[in-house]
């Protein structure tokens, strides 16, 4: 620790007070530097990894409560004049819903939503019909729901594949002008 310079509080002494001013040792307190090695840092990481898995229980009942998020904002974004504050708000909720699901253990659901995310911020550019942006959050909250963790669930990669190549579909169509004739799975009515 930095050596003080003076303990002794300086005293100014005038005909009728006494003014006592105490040494300024908090700047040489607050500036000790601590050198960390290798394996402290090492200890720090296991630390944290430690908290993490002592959290890891309630993961599964945060992301149902995200998802339960999601579909509220889904509904307020359709009863909405879906302008761009509706966008938006739509957009915060499932890009919470995206960092959730990767920092909880759910990275296809983290990756559909982060899809979603993609479609709502290039709405302007290539607008996309809200069954669609429905059918997303629904294939988020299965994910979910059935507990599906990673990619090696054939059926969920295959969901992710089959909307993203809806949305490729879709935005194909209206760059060519051919109308939009899109069949939306589970819905049988042409968009």
């Amino acid at each position: 620790m930095k050596k003080l310079d003076s303990l002794e509080p300086q005293r100014t002494v005038h005909s009728d007070h006494s003014v006592i001013v105490p040494p300024n040792t908090l700047r040489a307190k607050a500036l000790v530097r601590v050198k960390k090695g290798q394996a402290e840092i090492d200890e720090m990481v296991a630390r944290a990894d430690r908290a993490l898995q002592s959290l890891a229980p309630s993961f599964t009942e945060w992301m149902n409560n995200e998802i339960l998020r999601l579909f509220e904002a889904m509904d307020q974004f359709e009863q909405s004049d879906q302008g761009d504050e509706a966008s938006k708000s739509f957009f915060i909720v499932v890009h919470d819903v995206r960092g959730q699901a990767l920092q909880f253990g759910y990275p296809l659901a983290g990756q559909m939503a982060g899809g979603l995310c993609d479609l709502i911020e290039h709405r302007g550019e290539a607008p996309i019909p809200a069954v669609i942006m429905r059918r997303y959050v629904e294939a988020i909250a299965s994910i979910v729901r059935t507990g599906i963790r990673d990619e090696a669930n054939a059926l969920a990669v295959e969901l992710a594949r089959t909307l993203a190549k809806v949305v490729t579909e879709y935005r194909t169509r209206v760059a060519e002008g051919r109308g939009v004739a899109l069949r939306v799975a589970g819905d049988g009515a042409a968009r």
